[in-house]
C-alpha cells in the first residue's frame, strides 16, 4: 500500500506532466504563428522538442524530493533531544510503560529503534541490541531508500538529454540526405539547436540533483551513527548494564 505522502508525490508529478505537456503544446503553436525575435528562456525550453516535457518533469520530483529531504534529514526530527532524555529518565525510574507510550506518540527513526529495545526489556543486553539493530537497519534502509531517488533522477536526466541530442542529430543528417539541407541553412541548424538545448537541460537538472544526493547522503548517514550510539545507551539502561 502507497502512503499518504507518496499518494501526494504521485499526484503532483502526474499534474506536473500533465501541465508540461500542456504549456509545451501553447507555445509550438505560438512559435508557429509568430514572428521571428530574439529567443526567450521558454522559447529555447521549446525548442529543445518532446525530451523537454520529461527533463522538466525530473527537475520538478527532484525539487519535490530535495525538499522533502530538507525537512525530514533534521535531528530534530529523527533524533530529538526532549524524547531521548524523557525516556532515559522514564527507564532509570522503572516506568518502562511510561517511555513505550513516550515512543507511541513520536514516531520516527529514534523512536522506532528505542521501542524495538522496549519491548525487550528484562532480557540480555544481546537480545536488546539485535532487537535495536534489526530495526535500525530497516529504518536506515528506508531512508536511503529514498535518497536513492534523487540519484536516479540524477542519472535519468542527463540520459534523457542525450537521447534527445540522438534525435537532433538524426533529424539534421535527415535534412541533409532527403531536404538539401546544405541549401537550407535553417532546418539544419534546428536539429543541431535541439541536440544542444536537451543536452544543456539534462546536465542542468542532473548536476545538482547529485549534488543534493551526496549531500543528503552523507547527512543521514552522520545522523544513522548518532541514533546507534544513542541506542546503545538506552540498550545498556535496559539491561542494567549502567547507572548512567
Amino acid at each position: 500500500m502507497l502512503r499518504k505522502s507518496e499518494v501526494r508525490v504521485i499526484g503532483f508529478v502526474s499534474l506536473s506532466m500533465m501541465i508540461l505537456f500542456a504549456f509545451s503544446a501553447m507555445a509550438e503553436d505560438a512559435a508557429a504563428t509568430s514572428t521571428p525575435k530574439a529567443m526567450t528562456l521558454w522559447d529555447t525550453w521549446v525548442a529543445g522538442g518532446w525530451c523537454m516535457p520529461f527533463i522538466g518533469l525530473c527537475s520538478v520530483f527532484g525539487v519535490a524530493l530535495i525538499i522533502e529531504m530538507f525537512i525530514v534529514l533534521r535531528k530534530s526530527t529523527m533524533m530529538p533531544a526532549d524524547y531521548l532524555m524523557a525516556v532515559k529518565t522514564a527507564i532509570k525510574s522503572g516506568d518502562i510503560q511510561g517511555a513505550i507510550n513516550l515512543g507511541t506518540l513520536r514516531k520516527g527513526f529514534l523512536s522506532n529503534v528505542v521501542q524495538a529495545g522496549l519491548e525487550k526489556n528484562g532480557q540480555d543486553l544481546q537480545i536488546i541490541q539485535d532487537s535495536m539493530t534489526s530495526v535500525g537497519v530497516k529504518e536506515a534502509t528506508m531512508l536511503q531508500q529514498r535518497i536513492g531517488y534523487l540519484s536516479s533522477i540524477g542519472t535519468i536526466s542527463p540520459m534523457l538529454g542525450l537521447l534527445g541530442t540522438v534525435f537532433g542529430m538524426i533529424s539534421s543528417f535527415n535534412v541533409i540526405a532527403f531536404q538539401a539541407g546544405l541549401g537550407k541553412p535553417t532546418l539544419l541548424a534546428k536539429g543541431v539547436s535541439e541536440a544542444l538545448i536537451t543536452t544543456a537541460f539534462g546536465l542542468i537538472v542532473g548536476i545538482p540533483v547529485m549534488a543534493f544526493y551526496f549531500y543528503f547522503r552523507n547527512k543521514a548517514n552522520e545522523i544513522t551513527t548518532e541514533i546507534e550510539i544513542n541506542a546503545s545507551e538506552v540498550a545498556l539502561l535496559l539491561a542494567g548494564k549502567t547507572k548512567g
